[in-house]
């Protein structure tokens, strides 16, 4: 389950932004368990405590999640707070984790050598008989390319496995041509932000649109040839930023929104990825799926 951490407070300027995005009283059933409300008009949302991670994790494992990939934040942005009370929990082996990089910035010497040091430790997700599992955010950039060289080059060096390199992008061609020029072993989506089927944005869909996009998906991003891992989009409903723009981003005004699934369906859905990773192996060779 991918992991984005905005959820700071004044430790970064977004996560006031977030806090703002969800101050309506009619979107405060959306926000974190953690949350406080301070008005109709104003919520506060901080993972921010060890307590409030461990709970996190003690969740995680209940429901069945197996790793967390957590959005890449350099240190001390203040949105590595999450990662970090994570790596620091007592209760860090009940669920593992790895990293989407290309999310920010990306230091090939400093930060690598602290990933590749993570990259050895139990708790990281391997697939394939230990290779670290590491996602790369929007591949298609130049620079997405210079990071994977040098993180491959220093695991050598370092006698660490070959990571397995999973490039992300919002459609089927561009993920393959990622693939391509990253050197990536297989291609997936951060989530259906539009419906696979039709070419469409969702405009108020119903999620059931949502389930087929996903399946729609998989499909054509498995028939480019590319190895896939297949992703499970729990909701696509930005209406908070589309009331409510936040800095970092404009495109949830023009990216249409759908309507919130139920329980019983977001559960439906992940059913489907488990069994389509079974029946499609070879296309999802490290048997690993991935959750919005």
């Amino acid at each position: 389950a991918i992991r984005w951490d905005g959820w700071v407070g004044n430790l970064n300027p977004a996560g006031l932004e977030v806090e703002y995005t969800l101050g309506p009283k009619r979107y405060h059933y959306r926000a974190p368990f953690y949350s406080k409300e301070i008005s109709e008009d104003s919520i506060q949302c901080r993972a921010t405590t060890q307590r409030i991670i461990d709970k996190e994790i003690s969740y995680a494992k209940s429901a069945g999640i197996d790793y967390w990939a957590f959005c890449w934040y350099p240190e001390g942005s203040g949105l590595d707070t999450a990662r970090d009370l994570y790596l620091s929990s007592s209760k860090k082996n009940d669920i593992n984790w790895c990293v989407i990089l290309g999310t920010n910035p990306f230091d090939i010497e400093r930060d690598s050598k602290w990933l590749i040091e993570r990259f050895q430790e139990p708790n990281y997700q391997k697939v394939l008989n230990g290779r670290p599992l590491v996602y790369v955010f929007s591949a298609t950039s130049p620079w997405r390319s210079k990071i994977i060289t040098g993180l491959r080059k220093m695991c050598r060096d370092a006698m660490v496995p070959d990571p397995y390199i999973v490039a992300m992008e919002f459609s089927a061609n561009a993920a393959a041509a990622a693939a391509d020029s990253i050197g990536a072993n297989a291609i997936s989506c951060y989530a259906s932000t539009y419906d696979y089927n039709s070419g469409n944005q969702f405009n108020g869909a119903p999620y059931s649109t949502i389930m087929k996009s996903d399946e729609a998906g998989w499909g054509k991003y498995a028939a480019t040839g590319k190895k896939i891992v297949p992703w499970v989009t729990t909701g696509w409903n930005p209406k908070p930023r589309i009331e409510r723009s936040v800095s970092w981003s404009k495109y949830y005004k023009t990216n249409g929104w759908a309507q919130d699934g139920t329980p019983h369906q977001i559960a439906e859905n992940i059913q489907k990825a488990m069994k389509w990773a079974k029946i499609n192996k070879n296309s999802d060779e490290a048997n690993i799926i991935l959750i919005y």
